[in-house]
């Protein structure tokens, strides 16, 4: 009797195993769960189109590993240009030439950060732009931009698109102290493969000390002395140019304390996170 108790049991632990074991087998298998899925048609535009940001360990492209070479090779320089250290790292193609640009912030003097801008052409990283006067010398003047940019954000650099029809990016670059401000829009674009800038309009004021009240105002469109109804017939004809949404991406020191400081490891650490956080634009 027990022994047939025993090969009972056995039988039943037998058909048991083989149905726990096909049921495994049917939820694991990929053929059914994604033979019906249909991707969705996509209504965004070609110019703005985003694509996944890939992960950190992912290989953005060239670009990223020549660009913090540069930056690992010229520590030193950079120290003693920013001897406080440069506080973010972002990519952004600015001229949309399919290879961004490096932007790199400092510690800022006033109300804002110093930008600076440095393109990859022909194997090698130059620097287009910088509020850093020493830096024309330090890198080489070849493609140096007249115009700098002051700003606090990676969203200040704006994807629009004109009446034209054209996609472009553009920045509003400011700053002030307690008796005067500016403030300029600067337009991106290429010439000869390079990064350039171009002021759109500007405007600087100056201010009484104890009121905070405007006392006086100069104004320039495209670089060139105007007047104020000139200044504000090239303003709105910029804000009348849509934004098309794009989010530039970066990274700042203070967003992981942990893992970013002042020294080499900590801004190539940046500059790795930031590369694999750019976003293309196809």
């Amino acid at each position: 009797m027990k022994r047939i108790l025993c090969l009972l049991t056995a039988v039943i632990y037998v058909v048991m195993l083989c149905g726990c074991s096909t049921t495994y087998q049917a939820k694991m298998s990929p053929v059914e769960t994604t033979a019906a899925v249909t991707p969705k048609e996509t209504t965004a535009e070609p110019a703005v189109q985003q694509s996944a940001a890939p992960s950190p360990s992912e290989t953005p492209g060239d670009w990223a590993a020549n660009y913090t070479a540069f930056l690992e090779d010229n520590y030193d320089v950079i120290t003693a240009l920013w001897p406080e250290g440069l506080t973010g790292v972002g990519f952004i193609d600015l001229d949309l030439d399919g290879t961004p640009e490096m932007v790199l912030f400092d510690m800022g003097a006033s109300a804002t950060l110093g930008v600076q801008l440095f393109d990859y052409v022909d194997g090698k990283v130059w620097c287009v732009s910088s509020v850093q006067p020493d830096a024309a010398g330090a890198f080489g003047a070849e493609h140096m931009s007249a115009l700098s940019v002051c700003a606090s954000y990676f969203e200040s650099f704006r994807l629009m698109r004109g009446n034209d029809g054209k996609p472009y990016f553009c920045v509003t670059s400011a700053n002030g102290t307690i008796d005067s401000s500016w403030e300029e829009i600067i337009r991106f674009s290429s010439q000869d493969g390079f990064l350039t800038l171009q002021s759109v309009c500007y405007r600087d004021s100056l201010c009484n000390t104890e009121t905070g009240l405007v006392i006086a105002e100069t104004y320039e469109v495209g670089g060139t002395e105007s007047t104020e109804e000139q200044y504000n017939k090239a303003l709105s004809a910029e804000k009348a140019a849509k934004d098309l949404g794009y989010e530039a991406k970066g990274v700042f020191l203070w967003n992981d304390m942990s893992r970013y400081d002042t020294t080499c490891n900590g801004l190539l650490a940046m500059a790795r996170d930031a590369a694999a956080a750019y976003t293309p634009i196809e």
